[in-house]
């Protein structure tokens, strides 16, 4: 049957077979059918159709539709994705094993493409390769075992209109790239595992047709469902579902069907339509909408629902009622509509005139041949003539077209085509009683016929097939080849046998220098297949490698000597890749090896350009040991050194420590080198101090001598001991820290030179400051390293007192307080007499903070205290003051002006029994209290005014006071006599602003009042302290 079938099918365009053909056959598809090379349409729907999809069908470089049903298995080949004029690919109820192959996305022109797998072996994913496949239409797979998710790559198929993904093991999430599919009709997504949310991007307004069955989904739906101003069905199986159905898809005027299967998590009512007609809870499975004049008029059960008017699925059916045949956008979008054809003893032969085949939506007429075989019960009872007798014959039976014939189909119907080795029309059928087949059959060419050379020639290998006309071609083998002898073949007719084997090209040509054009030093392979190649000999060079065909020997050019060493690569190369060896070329391919300078190992060897068969080792000689070692192989220079290189190399330089000569590289042989190498400074070659030392921070670095330097932590620094590094050494690691200062000069008064009441202050980095003590002064404070301990001095005690600022600002600023100075940095603050509330505080010197307040304790104090005989005048701040009348002097004192504070009782009266002639009696007054200088100077010069007493020293006084305008000189001249008889030391002397001034020495009127009694010298001294401390 297969030889029958294939016989009958020398032109095919378009193939459908049903069971009924390949019931014979051994079950599977036939391998040959590969070499249909012009065949456009392949559709195989025999349920008896077993095996695996041959991968010689990836020959059918033309074929636009392939079409494989029930029965195959295995994995669909990896050449399909040579099928570059494919179009449609059905492969429905299959039992296709996986993956898919990723060569599908070579399928650039592919618009159709459905597999519908129940295989537990179709496995993998979803191929990212097929989203290079821009002119995808419609997209159907169905496989419960494919897992991945889905491809984002699919949102590239701007044309797609049809997509369905029945995928029961498929995860991930639906990608957001669907929504850029602006063209979808038709969208439908099962999948037990994938999960996430509906993306909102779904909300496309072409999209017809939309089923989702997801039970992992969650969220709620999304309101962009309402911009699908063309749904018209809408069916949702997706139980993890929340929330409610969006009002906006209550605005799609064409919806006319909803399912929303349970369970579901759905809640509220079904939203209201137009019409307003009553509700149904969400969770009923219903449709929406009937044959209702207004669309989506209401929400009712399924039961209620007239049957809703669905449009026939079949828009192919036009094309079999009559339709323009050579249109075949005609039928455009339909994947697939089976037709079956019924016969029955009453079928009149009109029934049988035309058959089409509707096949991925083309309407296509399909021509003979086609093979029909109708079982003996259905032909028993017909009785049919031939058709082609009874119009003649052959020609005259097909129109009289030269080189046609005519074949009886039976039950009047013959068909008309073109003879066996012709072509031009297409087959055609006819009724017995029509003849109107028209046009050429012109002559095919055999070669071609019978699938081209090889294959036109019996499939022998290396044979040549050429045509010789009508029903006429001839076989032979091709060039360079020899077996058959020439075979003239009908074109129907392709059996021939024998094998052509390749000859040897040079020898057929006269061998090497004849074979290549008598080229001089030339040679000649045999390259197989008809073919040579014509080089220069080895060791020769001139003509590029050139192939010939065994019959053609043109080819020109010199082959002359070449450079042995450079075509084996130079050097190494040419010597066997031996390390430090040397080439020489020595003429015609010939040339030597050996050992570089500087090496040694392998003998001097001599070999042919052609040849590379050489080993041994080249070791490198030590160049400084060749020449006596460091200083004898460096020129003799002392303190350098020498080092070894590699092949004829090597290196002289100053030894570590020294310097003068250059770094200089010598070859083995050479030794002309000169210059001195002179001990270098170890710490400045290694960057100084503390680069030369590792970089140790606050390290320091001493040369201490030839190649060798000291190490160790800077003065004021601890950390690494002493360290010896040769020049060319800087390993040494270690932290050089700051030594305290003050601990390590002993601390305390020992680390300032011992003088006490010092103190002494770590400054870090080899420094610290010594100074006196608070509350102590005498020495400025000095910085000194810690290896210096030179301060020197005295640190006397600070008056508190006066350091804070005297009065009350020494006692933190406490009205009515007074200070007293305590000895070594101490004070103490307390009320002053008359005043309570602040105890005795004791402070330091630096201390400032001091929290009081220091009230009035009594409220007259003349009331307590009085003046003896004087006048008495209560004062702010519990003090008062003492007068006498003018002229008259105080008994007692000393004091300023009379003005006592509370509890004084130096003042004891006033006086007017006062000889101001007598100098003792004055001098006895004057220095019992200075102030009664007033007194006198007012009694008998009563024309001053301002007069004012002040003490300069412990033992001066100095009277000043202004002279009137009037009588002023003559006043002048009594003054300054009485101020001689008084004991003043300095007469009369004139100031600034018509002051004047006389000074008194205490010593003086001392010794004047002791000339009526004696003043023991203890009293004096006193007298002198108390006048030092009020004035």
């Amino acid at each position: 049957m297969k030889k029958l079938f294939l016989d009958s099918l020398v032109f095919p365009f378009h193939i459908n077979l049903y069971s009924e053909i390949l019931s014979n056959n051994d079950g599977t598809i036939p391998t040959e059918f590969g070499q249909l090379t012009s065949l456009n349409s392949l559709s195989i729907s025999a349920f008896s159709v077993l095996g695996d999809i041959p991968t010689e069908l990836g020959r059918l470089s033309l074929l636009r539709s392939l079409g494989l049903s029930t029965g195959i298995t295995g994995a669909i080949p990896t050449e399909i994705g040579q099928l570059s004029s494919l179009l449609n690919l059905y492969l429905p109820a299959s039992s296709i094993s996986g993956p898919l192959p990723t060569q599908l996305g070579l399928l650039t022109k592919l618009t159709r493409f459905l597999l519908h797998s129940s295989s537990s072996s179709l496995d993998g994913t979803i191929p990212t390769e097929v989203g290079n496949i821009l002119s995808m239409q419609s997209f159907s797979l169905t496989s419960s075992y494919m897992t991945g998710s889905i491809p984002t790559q699919l949102g590239q198929w701007s044309g797609l209109t049809d997509l369905e993904l029945k995928l029961a093991s498929a995860d991930g999430v639906i990608p957001t790239h669907l929504g850029q599919l602006t063209m979808l009709d038709q969208l439908s997504i099962t999948s037990n595992t994938i999960s996430g949310t509906i993306p909102t991007q779904l909300g496309i307004g072409t999209l017809a047709y939309l089923s989702l069955i997801m039970p992992e989904i969650e969220g709620t739906l999304p309101t962009q469902m309402g911009q699908m101003t063309s749904l018209t069905f809408l069916f949702l199986n997706l139980p993890s579902i929340t929330g409610i159905i969006p009002t906006e898809v209550g605005q799609l005027t064409l919806l006319n069907q909803i399912h929303i299967k349970e369970p579901n998590q759905l809640t509220g009512e079904c939203w209201p339509f137009p019409a307003g007609a009553g509700t149904v809870s969400v969770g009923v499975a219903f449709k929406c909408g009937c044959n209702s004049p207004t669309p989506l008029k209401s929400c009712i059960p399924p039961q209620d629902c007239e049957t809703p008017n669905t449009a026939a699925a079949d828009k192919c059916i036009a094309c079999v009622d009559g339709a323009d045949l050579t249109n075949e956008d005609e039928c455009e979008g339909i994947l697939y509509v089976p037709r079956i054809f019924s016969f029955s003893f009453g079928l009149s032969s009109s029934s049988l005139l035309l058959f089409y085949s509707i096949l991925f939506g083309k309407c296509k007429r399909i021509y003979i041949p086609f093979v029909f075989i109708f079982s003996s019960s259905f032909l028993s009872d017909v009785t049919d003539r031939n058709g082609c007798t009874a119009n003649g014959g052959d020609v005259a039976a097909c129109g009289n077209v030269a080189n046609s014939v005519c074949t009886d189909v039976g039950l009047n119907l013959r068909t008309c085509e073109c003879s066996l080795g012709s072509t031009g029309i297409l087959p055609q059928n006819f009724t017995d009683d029509s003849n109107t087949f028209s046009g050429e059959c012109y002559d095919a060419d055999g070669c071609t016929l019978n699938g081209g050379q090889i294959a036109g020639c019996g499939n022998i290998s290396n044979t040549l097939c050429a045509n010789n006309g009508p029903n006429n071609r001839t076989c032979q083998c091709a060039p360079g080849y020899q077996g058959i002898p020439v075979t003239t073949l009908a074109d129907d007719d392709n059996t021939i046998s024998g094998v052509c084997e390749d000859v040897d090209g040079c020898t057929v040509n006269g061998g090497d220098v004849k074979a290549c054009g008598n080229i001089a030093n030339s040679v000649c392979s045999d390259s197989g297949a008809n073919y040579r190649t014509c080089q220069c000999a080895p060791g020769y060079q001139g003509i590029p490698v050139t192939v010939l065909t065994d019959d053609e020997n043109t080819i020109s050019g010199v082959c002359e000597d070449v450079d042995g060493c450079a075509v084996n690569g130079g050097d190494v190369e040419a010597c066997g890749n031996i390390t430090n060896s040397v080439c020489s070329d020595n003429g015609l391919n010939n040339r030597t090896c050996q050992c570089a300078t500087g090496s040694e190992g392998i003998p001097v060897t001599t070999l042919a350009d052609d040849d590379n068969t050489i080993s041994g080792v080249c070791e490198d000689i030590d160049g400084c040991s060749l020449n006596g070692g460091d200083v004898k192989a460096c020129g003799n220079i002392s303190n350098s050194e020498c080092s070894d290189n590699g092949l004829n190399n090597r290196t002289c330089q100053c030894a570590p420590g020294y310097r003068g000569i250059s770094v200089t590289t010598l070859a083995d042989n050479d030794n002309t080198i000169s210059g001195v190498c002179e001990d270098v400074d170890g710490c400045t070659v290694n960057g100084g101090d503390t680069k030369a030392c590792g970089n140790i921070a606050n390290s320091v670095c001493s040369d201490t001598g030839v190649n060798n330097r000291t190490c160790e932590c800077a003065t004021g620094y601890q950390g690494i001991p002493v360290t010896v590094l040769t020049d060319d050494n800087n390993t040494i690691s270690g932290v050089c820290e700051d030594i305290d200062g003050c601990a390590w000069n002993g601390g305390g008064i020992e680390a300032c030179g011992n003088v006490s009441n010092s103190v002494c202050s770590e400054n870090g980095a080899n420094s610290r400051t010594c100074q006196c003590a608070v509350g102590y002064y005498g020495v400025e404070a000095q910085n000194f390293t810690d290896d210096k301990n030179e301060f020197s001095g005295e640190c006397v005690d600070i008056d508190g007192c006066k350091l804070n600022g005297g009065g009350i600002e020494a006692c933190g600023n406490i009205k009515n307080s007074e200070c007293q100075d305590n000895g070594l940095n101490s004070r103490i603050c307390k009320c002053a007499p008359g005043y309570i509330g602040l105890e005795e505080t004791s402070l330091e010197d630096a201390e400032t903070e001091l929290v009081g307040e220091c009230l009035l304790e009594i409220t007259s104090t003349c009331a307590i205290y009085g003046c003896e005989t004087g006048i008495c005048e209560d004062l702010p701040e519990n003090q008062r003051m003492c007068t006498c009348s003018q002229g008259d002097w105080i008994i007692g004192g000393p004091f300023s002006s009379g003005i006592l504070l509370d509890g004084s009782a130096a003042f004891t009266g006033c006086s007017s029994d006062l000889e101001v002639d007598d100098p003792v009696d004055i001098a006895q007054h004057v220095f019992e209290n200075p102030v009664n200088l007033i007194a006198m100077l007012n009694r008998r010069f009563p024309q001053i005014s301002n007069i004012n007493v002040v003490l300069y020293a412990a033992d001066t006084i100095k009277v000043k006071f202004t002279l009137p305008d009037t009588n002023r000189e003559s006043l002048f001249v009594d003054i300054d006599a009485i101020a001689e008889l008084w004991g003043a030391i300095a007469k009369l002397d004139s100031g600034e602003n018509d002051q004047y001034s006389i000074e008194f020495q205490m010593e003086e009127l001392e010794v004047i009042a002791a000339s009526v009694f004696v003043v023991p010298s203890l009293l004096c001294a006193l007298v002198c302290s108390v006048v030092a401390q009020f004035w």
